[in-house]
């Protein structure tokens, strides 16, 4: 049996943001503003991708309740074109990560999902310097 990690993310499963909606509100759960260690791209397909790295990527722990936590966890996995560790066919690596609550007060094991081409990802996306992949977003927006 699978640990049963808190599920680190910074993209568009953040409130707000399009996936949010399917994937995280309709269950019940707490989200806790956090950071992991990484480098944060925008990638061109619209979304964000962590790569290996000393920098700060800026989101929030997903906490879901034990009677959810496995379809959610399948149905982030499906998103994220995750079909187990290693596999080929895996555009995104669930692994686990080490996360500070914003607070600083704690750090916690949890899953995250990284990006596996880190090729394409260092030539095609856009580095995020500050680590915030929502607010670099927002500053993408028109007025």
């Amino acid at each position: 049996m699978e640990t049963k990690l808190p599920i680190f993310v910074y993209g568009t499963l953040l409130a707000g943001w399009e996936n949010y909606e399917n994937y995280v509100q309709p269950y019940k759960h707490e989200a806790i503003p956090a950071e992991v260690k990484g480098e944060l791209f925008h990638l061109p397909m619209g979304y964000p991708g962590i790569l290996d790295g000393d920098g700060v990527v800026k989101g929030v722990i997903l906490r879901f309740e034990p009677q959810d936590y496995e379809t959610v966890l399948a149905e982030l996995d499906e998103l994220e074109t995750y079909y187990g560790p290693h596999d080929p066919r895996n555009e995104y690596e669930r692994i686990e990560v080490w996360a500070k609550l914003a607070d600083g007060q704690e750090v916690q094991r949890v899953y995250a999902y990284r990006y596996v081409d880190a090729k394409y990802v260092r030539a095609e996306g856009t580095p995020v310097h500050d680590g915030d992949w929502a607010h670099f977003m927002r500053g993408k927006q028109p007025e």
